[in-house]
């Protein structure tokens, strides 16, 4: 896409190629940085479901023994800590979605902005070629 000639105003063209090649690999570093954050984000998600997933069922077995003892107390207390940790686990959850939001948010803007970014660049290669084919046509 990018012409060996050396446009007059604006630098050179091989300058041009070169922010032009950088404004694409940001593009797909940024890209790449999302699919990994997400891919963190989920994992996490994962992790703290088995956590509490094993947390559960571990509990749940203390308070049926508890129960076939006849501890009452010691039963309640069980069923009061599953609480507490899917309790805890929907926090965690909730929290782990409104980074996902955020991460996403942040993603979109520097998209945005690498896009805006590229094409300013493209226009300014192409005003040099421009200028390059109107001095060549007036000299």
């Amino acid at each position: 896409q990018c012409s060996a000639a050396v446009p007059l105003y604006g630098g050179s063209s091989t300058f041009h190629c070169l922010s032009l090649a950088l404004a694409q690999q940001c593009l797909r570093g940024e890209e790449l940085r999302a699919r990994h954050q997400a891919t963190l984000l989920q994992l996490r998600k994962k992790a703290l479901r088995e956590k509490a997933r094993a947390e559960l069922a571990w509990l749940g077995h203390q308070r049926r023994v508890l129960e076939n003892l006849q501890d009452s107390h010691g039963a309640s207390a069980m069923a009061a800590k599953q609480h507490k940790i899917l309790m805890e686990l929907k926090q965690e959850q909730a929290e782990i979605q409104h980074l996902q939001n955020i991460y996403r948010a942040a993603h979109q803007e520097r998209k945005l902005l690498l896009k805006q970014q590229r094409e300013i660049l493209m226009m300014q290669h192409s005003t040099a070629q421009l200028q390059e084919k109107l001095h060549n046509l007036s000299g």
